[in-house]
């Protein structure tokens, strides 16, 4: 439930650094998915007030993280449009901010595992390695995706978006391992969709008078 505040934050942030215009559709949209949000997340956890502190905090970073990143991505005179030269610029200092916490938490457990270091299965470690290469390389486009998108279109956009995956998740996992729904986990999510929906035809009927200029000259 508290996850859904990011896009709060996302929007709140785009609107102070005016990367998005003051719109009634806009604050609707917002507020269509967020309730979505809650009330298909409704009784699925357990409230933990640190849990509650940590992922508020969390959404908050991330609001101020991804309008940066637009504002940053759509400076053409800084070069930075191209996912490729936006993660050059920044994930260096990403890792050196996460290394030693991982380092920290998981470091020597990771030296001491005899899945790693420690094996004598020389194919097996091939095989975790292989894995691992996989994982970051189905990362690394993600991170591409993600900075593409925010870069051509916005930041809440991407927000949107991940938002409807979460959905999409919590419905399969629903379906297909049954999970219960209720009626009123049903109803946020017929809400989150509307709202996707209604940001989806707004972004269209924003971008269609600007393309049809374009075709004209």
């Amino acid at each position: 439930m508290t996850k859904s505040t990011s896009i709060v934050f996302i929007l709140m942030f785009s609107i102070l650094f005016r990367l998005e215009r003051k719109r009634a559709s806009l604050v609707l949209v917002v507020f269509l998915i967020s309730c979505g949000l809650i009330l298909f997340s409704y009784e699925a956890a357990q409230f933990n007030m640190i849990g509650f502190i940590l992922v508020l905090l969390a959404s908050f970073l991330s609001g101020i993280r991804w309008t940066t990143t637009q504002l940053l991505a759509q400076k053409k005179e800084w070069g930075l449009a191209h996912p490729i030269n936006f993660i050059y610029h920044t994930q260096p200092w990403m890792a050196l901010a996460i290394l030693p916490l991982s380092l920290c938490i998981e470091g020597s457990q990771l030296v001491s595992s005899k899945d790693l270091f420690r094996t004598t299965d020389y194919g097996q470690l091939l095989l975790d390695l292989l894995y691992l290469s996989l994982g970051g390389l189905l990362a690394f486009g993600l991170e591409c995706s993600e900075y593409l998108v925010v870069s051509t279109a916005s930041s809440l956009t991407l927000s949107i978006a991940g938002i409807l995956k979460e959905v999409c998740t919590l419905y399969l996992a629903a379906t297909f391992n049954g999970d219960q729904i209720s009626p009123i986990n049903m109803l946020g999510f017929v809400i989150c969709i509307f709202g996707i929906t209604l940001h989806v035809l707004l972004k269209t009927m924003h971008y269609l008078p600007s393309v049809h200029r374009r075709s004209k000259d």
